[in-house]
This record gives C-alpha cells, structure tokens and sequence, in this order.
C-alpha cells in the first residue's frame, strides 16, 4: 500500500507522520479512562453472564478463550481484542458479549500470545489454534459449528483477516474450507509495510520485508468467504486508508463509516442501535450450509 504522505526527502519514510498516523494512544490521550471504563463494564457483564471462562486451548498459557453459550444451535460470535498485538485482553471485552448472548448467540473472547514474547506470525497461529478449538468444542458449548464468525478490532481485526486467509484444511485434514463463514475487521492494519518505519512499534514487531509479506493480508490474494470492513471518521488518515485499500484491492464492499475515533468504535459494537451492531448481526443471520 503505497502512500506518498509517508515519504520525505529523496523517497526516505517519514518517520513523524508515520507516528502521528498509528501511534492511537500518543493522540487519543484519554485512553486509560476509556480503558478503565471497559474493564469496569466488563467486570460487571460477567456477573450477568454465565460463561466459561479461561478455557485453554494451545500450548501457552496466554492461549486461552472465554465462552458465553447462547440458545442451542445458534451461531457463534468469535471477538479478538486488539492493542497492536502487545497489550490488551479478553477480559477487557467482556461487555461486547452482553447484547450478541442476549438475542440467543454465543460469544467467545479469544487471547493470543502478545509480542514481543511471541512473534506476530505466533500471534497468528494462536489464534488460528483457538478458532479450531471452538469449531471442535461446539457440542460441548452448544453452537451451530457452520455458523462461526469472526470479528475483530484493529490488531484483532488483522488477526480476524488472516482467519478469512487460513487454508484450513492444510491445518488440519478434516477441517472444512469455509470454518469460518464470515470476518467482520474493524480499524485494522492490512498491509503492515508501514509498521517497518514507525519506531514505536517496530521495537517491538521487528518486522523485515519478507516477514512482513507473509502477515500483511493486503499483500495477498482475496479469500473466498465474505469480509467486511469498518473504521472510525475520527481516525487518522493512515487507518482509513488501511481499510479503503483492502477493499479496493479485494474487491469488497466500501468500508462501513462510523462516527467514532479508534477507541470507541469498540462502544458502537456493543450498540444495539448501531449500524456496525446490525452489519454484525446480518453476517450471524447468514444462513448454514
């Protein structure tokens, strides 16, 4: 994904605006209230919810999904947190579950390994692991396992994108094509070029340019099941650009647009009113094959 305003000087990134563009947190300095007020309406949620919580499913301890049954025979929500693949958890989510479990469906709150304790391609596997583990656990949880999406929010809607890329039955032979049905990715990062040059992240990522083709899903084919987009009108410029080019390169519908910075789009999730709450609920709607 080409972008001049990321050049200066004799073709040479430009380190400032690339900071100014995808460091959330150095410009959305109320984030620890916004933080905080999650963690405390997530706390509360799973009082009212009746889940099984840290269930594992890998090889790690930070391998582990939370899991909110709905009626029998419903669809499954999976949701990925985001937090640049470094920080964040499951439980920090907690209230995305509550209007999704309320009108029948099951939720499930994936963790991941964070780096730099793992790499970004582990993130990945980890997170494929875990949705395997719930397509396999659908009796026990009672779930439709033909009925599974992914939705997922900046670094959790890269993960969710390279759910919609995974070759599943290379993974595991008895593993349908179409695991999951449909991705719903919010304000992610698709083609992660620019990370390379933007230090705060770098430091962490240490991505080189063949590790980062391997992971940037915007750098590769479109895959056969549906994907959906959305971003904040808040955000920067680099994040909206993130998802318009996905689209334009996928072919996909034009992103939905939501009146919300990058943060709290997370609150429209959970907004029964909301037009990215129905594009959510349209895709559990689709019908089983």
């Amino acid at each position: 994904m080409a972008d001049t305003k990321a050049q200066s000087g004799e073709n040479q990134p430009d380190v400032d605006w690339l900071e100014s563009q995808y460091n959330v947190r150095s410009y959305l300095t109320d984030h620890p209230k916004t933080f905080a007020r999650w963690a405390e309406q997530s706390r509360y949620a799973r009082f009212d919810l009746d889940g099984f919580w840290n269930q594992y499913f890998g090889e790690s301890e930070a391998e582990t999904v939370d899991v909110i049954p709905g009626k029998p025979g419903k669809p499954l929500l999976i949701f990925i947190h985001g937090g640049y693949w470094r920080s964040l958890d499951k439980y920090d989510f907690t209230f995305l579950a509550k209007p999704y479990v309320a009108r029948g469906y099951s939720v499930a709150l994936l963790n991941y390994g964070l780096i730099p304790r793992v790499t970004i391609e582990d993130s990945v596997r980890q997170t494929l692991r875990g949705i395997e583990w719930l397509y396999r656990q659908a009796d026990r949880f009672g779930f439709d396992a033909n009925q599974i999406v992914v939705c997922g929010h900046s670094a959790g809607g890269h993960l969710g994108v390279m759910s919609a890329l995974a070759f599943w039955p290379l993974w595991a032979s008895d593993l349908p094509q179409d695991l999951v049905k449909s991705v719903i990715a919010i304000s992610g990062i698709y083609d992660l070029s620019p990370l390379v040059h933007t230090p705060f992240i770098q430091k962490d990522l240490k991505l080189n340019q063949k590790r980062t083709r391997m992971v940037s899903p915007a750098l590769m084919p479109k895959p056969t099941i549906p994907v959906h987009l959305a971003f904040g009108t808040k955000e920067t410029d680099a994040f909206k650009e993130q998802s318009a080019y996905l689209a334009s390169h996928w072919g996909l519908n034009p992103p939905l647009q939501v009146n919300a910075d990058h943060f709290s789009i997370c609150d429209s999730i959970a907004d029964p009113n909301s037009e990215l709450f129905m594009l959510i609920q349209n895709q559990l709607l689709l019908p089983s094959h």
